[in-house]
C-alpha cells in the first residue's frame, strides 16, 4: 500500500520501487541484496515504521546512503493502538500495533508525511503533489463513507482474529475483535489457548475468524473445524490491486460473512 500511495500522489514525477510485493510476511521479512541495492539508489524511504520493519535498519546501514530520507508513516499520529508486536528502536522510537493503514482516515496522516517529503525534496513538484494528494484524499473520503455504510447495519459485528491487525479497521468501523489466534505473529498459540478458542467460539457463537494469505497457518481451519466457526481470508496488505480497492474487498468479504 505504500507504493500505492507514493504513485498517487508522485505520478511521472516519481519512480517507485516497493520491496516487498504484498504477498510476503512484513513482519519477518529477510532482505535481499537487491533490496539493499534498491536502498542504496533511493532518495527517500517510506516505510510505516512503529518497528513493523526492524529488519530494514541493517540494511539502510549496508546501503551507504547517507542521504537517505527516511519517512515514516506512523508519524503524527497520536492515538496508536497500544499492545504492539514489536518493542522501540534506535530507528523507531515509537510502540505500538504497526497496523495504521487499515483506518483510511490514518492512512491521510500517513500520505501527508509522503508528500511533505517529497516536496522538501522536489520542490518544483509541489503544486502537482498537492493537488494529487488532495484528489486522492477525496477518494479515501469516499472509501471510508462506504465501508461506513456497509458495515453499520450488521447486526452481529464480532469476529476473531488471525493475527492482531485488525484494530484500527475494527475501530473505525465499528467492529469488535473478541480474539486473536496468533496475537504474536509466527508464535503459534499452545493447545490450551486454543481449547479457549474453542469454548469462547461456542460459548459465546462467534460467527467468523480471519485468515491471512501472508500467514498461511492450519489453525482456522482447525477452529472451523472444531466448532463450525466461518473463515474468511482478509488480505491486510495491498498485493497489486491498489489500497482502496484492497480495503473494498476486505469490507465486503467481513459484511458477507457476518450477516
Amino acid at each position: 500500500m505504500l507504493a500505492d500511495w507514493v504513485r498517487q500522489v508522485g505520478g511521472d514525477r516519481v519512480q517507485v520501487a516497493s520491496l516487498l510485493t504484498g504477498n510476503e510476511e512484513p513482519h519477518t521479512y529477510e532482505l535481499k541484496p537487491e533490496d539493499v541495492k534498491a536502498v542504496a539508489d533511493a532518495r527517500i524511504l517510506f516505510r510505516v515504521g512503529l518497528g513493523l520493519e526492524d529488519w530494514l535498519d541493517p540494511g539502510i546501514e549496508n546501503s551507504g546512503n547517507r542521504k537517505l530520507v527516511v519517512v515514516d508513516a506512523a508519524t503524527g499520529i497520536s492515538d496508536i493502538i497500544g499492545g504492539g508486536e514489536h518493542q522501540p528502536n534506535r530507528q523507531s522510537p515509537l510502540v505500538g500495533n504497526p497496523h495504521i493503514w487499515l483506518d483510511p482516515e490514518l492512512a491521510k496522516t500517513s500520505i501527508d508525511n509522503l508528500t511533505q517529503a517529497l516536496v522538501k525534496a522536489d520542490p518544483a513538484g509541489e503544486t502537482l503533489y498537492r493537488r494529487r494528494e488532495a484528489v486522492y484524499f477525496v477518494r479515501l473520503d469516499s472509501l471510508k463513507s462506504a465501508i461506513a455504510a456497509e458495515l453499520s447495519g450488521l447486526s452481529d459485528k464480532r469476529l476473531i482474529s488471525f493475527h492482531d491487525a485488525w484494530p484500527y479497521f475494527a475501530r473505525r468501523f465499528g467492529l469488535d475483535i473478541v480474539a486473536t489466534v496468533e496475537p504474536i505473529p509466527g508464535q503459534e498459540p499452545s493447545a490450551r489457548e486454543m481449547a479457549r478458542l474453542v469454548d469462547l467460539i461456542r460459548q459465546q457463537h462467534v460467527k467468523v475468524v480471519t485468515s491471512e494469505p501472508q500467514m498461511p497457518s492450519s489453525l482456522p481451519d482447525m477452529l472451523a473445524k472444531e466448532t463450525g466457526v466461518k473463515v474468511v481470508v482478509l488480505n491486510p496488505l495491498e498485493a497489486g490491486g491498489g489500497y482502496i480497492e484492497t480495503m473494498r474487498a476486505d469490507a465486503d468479504s467481513i459484511a458477507a460473512a457476518l450477516r
